[in-house]
């Protein structure tokens, strides 16, 4: 899944970016906002799904990890050392703060990254999360065609590569969340929208 999300954010860089062009000539674009727009729109798209299954994930489910005991005996499958639900998350509340740093855009109050790892209760990791997200839309409010193949900081990091880092690693502890949920009984509230939607619209009978 982390592998057909990176594609589909490669393409949208490359809406902003013509090929063989410079970031000069992309803030000159005409399309260059328009791309600027679509990395906007699938950033939000992620917020929504990620946000939506960690509340539908029950509290008691927030340590649940895999383990090799749920598979038939025999199975090669190995889990020793996967992170729990509630690790995927506090992951992600992490990321947008050390990626974004260098772009000058200062959280509402000091946060540390690390401090993340020892959250447990549901309630305090999805308002982290919420605020993480929060964070990273402001940041991603200040993206420009003119600013955002600029290189900033030790790293020389421009916004469009550190939205994508963090568009891939979305999708790579997404992809995984799902199938936590999925093992509890829990259908993504994404696809749940997306099925209704489709029953809604299809022909009756």
């Amino acid at each position: 899944m982390r592998s057909a999300y990176l594609q589909i954010a490669t393409m949208l860089i490359a809406s902003v970016v013509p090929v063989s062009g410079s970031a000069a000539q992309a803030a000159a674009s005409p399309d260059a906002a328009s791309g600027v727009a679509s990395l906007t729109q699938t950033a939000t798209r992620f917020e929504n799904n990620i946000v939506s299954l960690a509340e539908a994930m029950p509290a008691d489910k927030y340590d649940f990890a895999p383990s090799k005991e749920i598979f038939k005996p025999g199975s090669p499958a190995e889990f020793a050392t996967v992170h729990t639900f509630a690790q995927q998350v506090t992951h992600l509340c992490a990321l947008p703060y050390r990626v974004f740093a260098p772009f000058g855009v200062k959280p509402d109050t000091d946060v540390d990254p690390k401090s993340f790892d020892s959250l447990k209760s549901k309630d305090e990791i999805v308002k982290a999360l919420k605020a993480s997200f929060e964070y990273q839309n402001r940041v991603i409010a200040t993206f420009t065609p003119e600013n955002i193949l600029t290189p900033v900081g030790p790293r020389n990091s421009t916004r469009a590569s550190s939205l994508l880092l963090v568009l891939a690693d979305d999708g790579d502890h997404f992809g995984q969340m799902v199938e936590y949920g999925r093992m509890n009984g829990i259908i993504p509230p994404s696809t749940a929208n997306q099925m209704q939607r489709m029953q809604q619209g299809a022909p009756k009978k």
